[in-house]
């Protein structure tokens, strides 16, 4: 799965729009929809902090550096 994938699916689990992802990290819409849809390869270390607080899970699973992420679990 890749980092727009994994984005996506977190998102859509916490029941976040595009616009409310963008809101809590401090981003523009369009950037939240070019991360989803991989045009936007390799994102900074703050943009994936920001990501990884938002959507309440760590950097390694957003990366895709584990498939199941322990602090999923605790939602």
């Amino acid at each position: 799965m890749s980092l727009g994938e994994r984005i996506k699916d977190r998102r859509e689990q916490l029941g976040l729009t595009q616009k409310q992802l963008a809101d809590m990290t401090r981003m523009r819409q369009n950037i939240i929809s070019r991360l989803e849809h991989g045009d936007t390869p390799n994102p900074g270390a703050d943009v994936l902090k920001r990501l990884a607080l938002a959507l309440r899970c760590s950097i390694d699973y957003l990366v895709g550096l584990y498939d199941d992420d322990p602090s999923l679990s605790e939602l």
